[in-house]
């Protein structure tokens, strides 16, 4: 398969899925918009759920490729946690499409591929988890319910495919250290407790 001309039907299909919805988005319209028969499509892809399912892979993949860096490099826990919000946050302004697809159509997929796609979704906030662990075990934070900040972390960043406008008043950089404050301040731990 010609790489580039997938990355492009992928590309094409996440920007029609966020703008028009999976559901009314035919493979027709994604036909047209890359100039192309309905035939020539179906040459790289079976159908539309597949399509999805790749839209939704490469947002985990992507999400997944950077955390794992992060978690290898030195630094210490608010380093690394300052470090994956920023991936985190960045990945809405780089990848867009793809990211606000996944958030919002990965519950149109089949049950296998949606859980699949659920599970490297588990790993990738396992990362965030592991951090507040260790965060609190060192005594940088407080004890807190981790599944419960690991779960605000990603509403603050996921919302952002709602509300985010790269020629917005801030920048992904400082949008992610604005997370990083405010989630750092209510879990940082305090003289006393």
């Amino acid at each position: 398969m010609n790489k580039s001309r997938w990355e492009e039907i992928m590309a094409v299909a996440a920007r029609l899925f966020r703008e028009k919805g999976y559901r009314a988005t035919t493979m027709e319209d994604i036909a047209a918009e890359l100039k192309v028969t309905k035939p020539a499509l179906y040459y790289y892809i079976d159908n539309k759920h597949d399509l999805l399912y790749a839209i939704c892979e490469s947002a985990v993949e992507k999400l997944m490729e950077g955390a794992k860096k992060i978690m290898r490099e030195e630094g210490t826990v608010e380093e690394k946690l300052r470090r994956l919000l920023r991936w985190h946050v960045s990945m809405f302004s780089a990848h867009r499409d793809v990211i606000a697809v996944y958030l919002a159509e990965e519950g149109e997929l089949p049950p296998e591929k949606r859980s699949f796609i659920r599970r490297m979704s588990r790993e990738y906030e396992s990362y965030y988890r592991e951090l507040l662990e260790q965060g609190i075990r060192e005594g940088r934070f407080r004890e807190v319910d981790v599944p419960m900040a690991v779960r605000a972390i990603s509403g603050m960043c996921n919302w952002l495919s709602a509300w985010y406008r790269p020629d917005g008043k801030y920048g992904v950089e400082e949008v992610a250290d604005i997370f990083f404050d405010l989630f750092l301040r209510g879990c940082e731990s305090r003289e006393g407790e």
